[in-house]
C-alpha cells in the first residue's frame, strides 16, 4: 500500500524521478568509487605508510581551500533555478564571474597559507603544483549545477567514472613505472582537466551560458543563501573534515598515512550518502514548495535510513580488520582498527539526510548553522584532547562523537520547524 503522500499521479512521477536521480548517480558513484577504490588501494600499497601520508596530506590541505570558491552557490543556484527553469541561463552568466573571482581568492589562500606551515619543502612543493586542482574543482561544481537543476544527473554519473577511470588508470600505470608522488599528483591534474573540457561541451546542449565578468548581479535572493550554505560548509568542514589535516600537524606522515586509509573508507561512504542528498534535493524543492510533510513521516524515513546503514555498518565491522590487511598489507593493520570505530559514522550520515533537505529546500538553511558552529569546535578540542589520551584511535572517537552531536542537534532543528508549521500558534520560529 502506497503512502499517503505518494496517491496522486503528480507525486508518484515526482517521487519516481528522485528514485530515477539517485539511481543514476548511485550506480555511477558505485562504479566509480570501484574504480577510485582500485586505484587507491594500489597507491596506498605501493607508497607505503610515509608515502601515502605525504600524498594524503597535499590532497587534504589543498582540499581545504575548497571552501573558499563558495561552494554553497550550488544549492543556492540550484533551488532557484529548480523554480525558474526559464531564467536559469541569466542566472548562470551573473554568477559565473564570481565563481571564477572566487576561484582566484582560493588559489592565493592556498599558496599563501603554504608557507606558514611546518611541512617539509617537498611537501610545500607538491602542495603549490596540487593547488591547481582549486581551479578544476570550482569549475567542476559549476557545471555540475547545470545537470542538478536540468534534472539530467546521469551526466553527473557518467564525468564522476570518466574522471575516476582516467586517474585510476594513468596512476597504476605510473607506480608500475616506479613514479613518485610528485608524478602521482600530476597525472591526476592532468586526467581531471581532460574531463572538464568534455564536461563543459556537453553541458552548452543543456543551458548555452556566455562568461561575462561584466555580467555579474549581486542578487541577494541568490548570494545571502550561497553565503550561507558556504559558511555552513566551511564550519562544517572544522566540525568533520579536518582530521588529516589535524593529524598532519599533530604527528608524522606515517599517522597520516594509517589514518588516511580509514578515513578515505568511511568518505567513500559519506560520498554515497551526499550523493542521495543531490538527487532528492531539486525534487524536494519543488514538491515542499507546494506541499507540506508531517513530523512522523520526516522523522520515520530519518530512522529508517539510520537503522538500515548502522546495521550494515555492524556486519562489516566483524571482518573489516582481515579485509584492510589483505587489501593494503600488514602496514596497515592498525587502519582497520581504526575503521571499526570510525565507520559507525556513516549512519549517523544518512540519518540526516530527509532532515537537512527539508531544512534547506524550505529555505531554512539559515538554522543548520547552529550545528557546525557547535561541532566544530567540539571536533578540534576533542581531536587534540583524545589524540594525546588514546594516540591515533582518539581521532575516531572523537569523529564519533561529533556526528552524534550533531545528528541530535538537525533532529531538534528540524522537528521545531516542524512543529511551526503544524502548530503555529504553539510555538514561534
Amino acid at each position: 500500500m502506497l503512502p499517503k503522500f505518494l496517491k496522486t499521479g503528480s507525486d508518484r512521477s515526482v517521487f519516481l524521478t528522485g528514485i530515477k536521480n539517485t539511481t543514476f548517480l548511485s550506480v555511477g558513484s558505485i562504479l566509480s568509487q570501484v574504480i577510485g577504490f582500485v586505484g587507491f588501494i594500489f597507491i596506498a600499497r605501493l607508497f607505503g605508510p610515509e608515502n601515502y601520508g605525504i600524498y594524503a596530506t597535499v590532497v587534504a590541505f589543498v582540499s581545504f581551500f575548497y571552501l573558499f570558491v563558495l561552494t554553497g552557490m550550488a544549492k543556492a543556484m540550484v533551488r532557484e533555478g529548480s523554480k525558474r527553469i526559464d531564467s536559469f541561463s541569466r542566472i548562470l552568466e551573473e554568477t559565473i564571474g564570481l565563481r571564477i573571482f572566487f576561484i582566484i581568492i582560493a588559489l592565493i589562500l592556498c599558496l599563501g597559507a603554504t608557507f606558514f606551515t611546518n611541512y617539509s619543502r617537498p611537501i610545500k612543493v607538491f602542495i603549490i603544483i596540487f593547488s591547481c586542482e582549486i581551479i578544476y574543482f570550482g569549475l567542476n561544481s559549476f557545471l555540475g549545477i547545470i545537470y542538478q537543476t536540468t534534472q539530467k544527473m546521469q551526466y553527473l554519473a557518467y564525468f564522476s567514472v570518466l574522471t575516476r577511470f582516467l586517474v585510476t588508470t594513468a596512476s597504476i600505470i605510473a607506480l608500475y613505472i616506479g613514479a613518485g608522488v610528485l608524478v602521482i599528483l600530476l597525472v591526476n591534474l592532468l586526467s581531471k582537466f581532460i574531463v572538464l573540457a568534455l564536461n563543459y561541451s556537453v553541458s552548452r546542449r543543456l543551458v548555452v551560458f556566455r562568461v561575462a565578468f561584466g555580467k555579474v548581479r549581486f542578487r541577494p535572493h541568490i548570494l545571502k543563501p550561497t553565503f550561507i550554505f558556504s559558511l555552513n560548509k566551511f564550519l562544517e568542514t572544522f566540525a568533520v573534515r579536518i582530521d588529516l589535516l589535524m593529524i598532519s600537524f599533530l604527528s608524522t606522515s606515517i599517522d597520516v598515512g594509517i589514518y588516511g586509509v580509514a578515513h578515505q573508507i568511511t568518505s567513500e561512504g559519506i560520498m554515497i550518502r551526499n550523493i542521495v542528498s543531490v538527487a532528492f534535493f531539486p525534487i524536494a524543492v519543488k514538491y515542499l514548495y507546494e506541499k507540506k510533510i508531517r513530523i512522523k513521516t520526516l522523522f520515520s524515513y530519518a530512522f529508517v535510513l539510520f537503522l538500515a546503514v548502522l546495521a550494515g555498518c555492524f556486519v562489516v565491522s566483524f571482518f573489516i580488520k582481515d579485509l584492510i590487511v589483505l587489501f593494503f598489507g600488514t602496514n596497515y593493520s592498525d587502519s582497520g582498527h581504526i575503521l571499526v570505530f570510525l565507520i559507525f559514522s556513516v549512519a549517523f550520515a544518512f540519518y540526516t539526510i530527509p532532515l537537512t533537505t527539508y531544512l534547506q529546500a524550505t529555505h531554512n538553511e539559515h538554522l543548520l548553522l547552529l550545528v557546525p558552529c557547535v561541532s566544530a569546535p567540539t571536533n578540534i578540542t576533542l581531536n587534540i584532547l583524545f589524540f594525546y589520551e588514546f594516540g591515533l584511535i582518539g581521532i575516531a572517537y572523537s569523529t564519533l562523537v561529533v556526528f552524534f552531536l550533531q545528528s541530535v542537534l538537525i533532529s531538534y532543528l528540524a522537528w521545531r520547524k516542524l512543529r511551526c508549521q503544524e502548530n503555529p500558534k504553539e510555538v514561534r520560529s
